[in-house]
């Protein structure tokens, strides 16, 4: 049973959410207690509570520290994300990078990134749901586990 209130885990998800896209980077958790005017272990709490209960959020092993806030990551990842020319984001992964344009309506998304097998450069830009480039034009998503089966991928307790 949680000890911290369900509006300030809410408050730290979107908080933490909009900071990434907003800064490219997340916040530590004495920013968030500072900002919320709370102390810093209510804010560590709300941090690790929230990413417990998002899909895709998750602190880096061993820290308090955000490490991965889909569709972002916090530690650079081979999905260099630009943002009508400024390059500050890197996606979670390969499927979850796709979101990212959602989050910047109106502008251009460049996703870069390279084959894992043949290091070839692999463009996507997109402008909201028009898809502007796709390079090289062969380029399919692949994901190892089929979908029904992510329950089952364990995770790691930090």
């Amino acid at each position: 049973m949680s000890q911290i209130d369900a509006q300030l885990v809410q408050r730290t998800y979107t908080t933490i959410l909009q900071h990434m896209v907003n800064h490219g980077w997340a916040p530590h958790y004495t920013q968030l207690a500072d900002e919320f005017s709370i102390s810093t272990e209510e804010a560590r709490l709300a941090v690790k509570e929230a990413a417990e209960f998002a899909i895709g959020c998750w602190t880096s092993p061993g820290t308090d520290q955000v490490g991965s806030w889909a569709p972002f990551n916090n530690t650079p990842t081979q999905y260099m994300v630009s943002v009508d020319g400024e390059r500050k984001w890197f996606g979670q992964c390969g499927l979850e990078v796709n979101a990212i344009r959602w989050l910047f309506p109106g502008k251009e998304v460049k996703i870069e990134t390279r084959d894992l097998a043949t290091a070839e450069l692999i463009t996507v830009r997109y402008k909201d749901d028009d898809i502007l480039e796709i390079t090289p034009e062969s380029t399919v998503g692949h994901i190892n586990n089929p979908m029904w089966k992510w329950a089952e991928i364990p995770v790691h307790d930090n």
